[in-house]
This record gives C-alpha cells, sequence and structure tokens, in this order.
C-alpha cells in the first residue's frame, strides 16, 4: 500500500512540473541562429499536441493537409502595425514551417524593422521569399526581444512603434518558443 502512494506522489510531482514547464516558455533560452530546420519527430508533435496547442487558434486546411496555429493571446489590432506569426503542421513530410502574417498596415512584400537598446541599435530587413528567409527574420527579432529591444518599423515613409506592448511581445515570443521546441531547435 505504502508503496502505490509514492509511487502516485512521485507521479502526482511529475506531472506537475511537466505541466509548469509547459505552460511557462523559458524567456532565456538562446537558439543557435545558423540552424534552420523544418523537420520534427513524434515526439515533438506530441508534446506540442498534448502540451502547447490549447494556447493556440486552430485553422484545418484538409484540402492542403495542413494545420495551421495562431496564438491566441496574438494581437489582432488594425490601429498599429502588426506581425504576427503562425505554425505550420505539415504533417504528411513530417515539417512545421513559421509564417509571418503581417496585417493591413504593413507592406507583406518588404519589411525594415529598427531595434535599438543600450549597448547598440540596428536593422532587421525582409523581403518576401521562403520559409527559410520568414525564419531567420523572426529568429533575428526574438533574440532581440530577449535582449531588451525596443522596436520601430517603416510604414510608407515613416517608422512607427513595433512590438512595444507586453501583449504582443509575448505572443511572438511565446510563438517563436513552441516553434523552436516542435522543430527540435532547443
Amino acid at each position: 500500500m505504502g508503496y502505490s502512494v509514492m509511487n502516485m506522489k512521485r507521479f502526482a510531482f511529475l506531472l506537475l512540473s511537466i505541466v509548469l514547464l509547459g505552460c511557462n516558455p523559458d524567456k532565456q533560452t538562446k537558439v543557435d541562429q545558423g540552424e534552420i530546420t523544418f523537420v520534427t519527430d513524434a515526439a515533438s508533435i506530441l508534446f506540442f499536441k498534448n502540451v502547447r496547442q490549447i494556447y493556440y487558434d486552430l485553422e484545418e486546411m484538409e484540402a492542403a493537409k495542413l494545420r495551421i496555429f495562431r496564438h491566441k493571446k496574438r494581437d489582432q489590432s488594425q490601429e498599429k502595425p502588426i506581425i504576427n506569426l503562425a505554425i505550420v503542421d505539415n504533417w504528411r513530410y513530417d515539417e512545421a514551417y513559421l509564417l509571418l502574417e503581417p496585417n493591413e498596415q504593413l507592406d507583406r512584400t518588404a519589411l525594415t524593422v529598427k531595434w535599438k537598446n543600450s549597448e547598440g541599435s540596428g536593422e532587421i530587413s525582409y523581403r518576401q521569399g521562403n520559409k527559410s528567409e520568414q525564419v531567420a527574420f523572426a529568429d533575428q527579432l526574438y533574440e532581440r526581444i530577449q535582449q531588451g529591444c525596443t522596436f520601430s518599423i517603416q510604414v510608407d515613409d515613416t517608422w512607427s512603434s513595433f512590438l512595444d506592448s507586453e501583449k504582443s511581445r509575448e505572443a511572438f515570443r511565446v510563438t517563436m518558443f513552441d516553434y523552436y521546441r516542435l522543430v527540435k531547435r532547443i
């Protein structure tokens, strides 16, 4: 009897640890910017489906055999420039992609973001391209979010504040973290 109670306590502790770690993606985990991969495996898909999927809206594209996940707490405002991310699960090929979804205020073919922090400043540019270029652009933004940078984005000929709310930064960061875990980059 004592043995089964002890096992149940261990199981409960393990389950609680998994839930707590799965629900709060680490904010400081560094990702190798040079390593871009799209490959998923059964374990990463299972973890995403069982632990992380509840934080996302799901769009099923039956004909294309794709599942698209968008963070439920993403900023959907049309009053300011926003780039949301979608995780695309291409389950037929055991791959996942990251999709940039700029709102109507932004040019979808070219994006330029300025970043600034106490250590310096710079620009991140994106020209409409393939899945690797979308991930590379998002990788750079993720790294700058981790460094506490402030951002502005070019809208026509002016610069507007960008990723300036905790909601938009956190939705971007968490989606990137979940994507990295899905494709085993962390």
